[in-house]
């Protein structure tokens, strides 16, 4: 019998095929992971964002209620996130802020589902409706207080 101290060609060939296989099927379902969980992370920014634009709300109650503007029939106030900077919302304190080119002068508040994009500029519309105050944050630039 022969002594093998390798392997031969045909075997390193059909790993490599293999391993090509599971990284062409992996590949994709990581990035589609990836977009979700950004996605995800945008949607729970937009809620905390949304929370701090109450807490205004509830401070300028009055303001809001003698609003001229509405979003769907109801009185409103239009505002910037970086409005709500630093008194109801933190900055992101990332490494990102550091050599962004956020038009905030107080703090960037990053895009989860595009680092290369900040929130600070997106609207959000303070309403009060039903005898509270509400917040929308206008991630698809779709909204309207007028």
């Amino acid at each position: 019998m022969k002594n093998r101290n390798g392997f031969t060609l045909v075997e390193l060939l059909i790993v490599i095929v293999i391993l090509g296989i599971i990284v062409t099927i992996a590949v994709p379902s990581i990035a589609g992971i990836t977009n979700m969980i950004n996605q995800n992370m945008l949607e729970k920014k937009a809620e905390i964002i949304e929370e701090a634009a109450t807490l205004l709300g509830q401070d300028i109650k009055g303001s809001i209620m003698a609003s001229n503007l509405t979003y769907n029939g109801s009185p409103c106030r239009n505002f910037i996130v970086s409005d709500l900077v630093p008194t109801y919302l933190d900055k992101d304190n990332d490494n990102t802020c550091l050599n962004s080119e956020s038009t905030s002068e107080i703090g960037c508040i990053v895009n989860p589902a595009d680092s290369n994009k900040y929130m600070d500029q997106m609207k959000v519309i303070i309403y009060y409706k039903n005898k509270r105050i509400h917040a929308k944050v206008d991630i698809n630039n779709e909204l309207s207080c007028s």
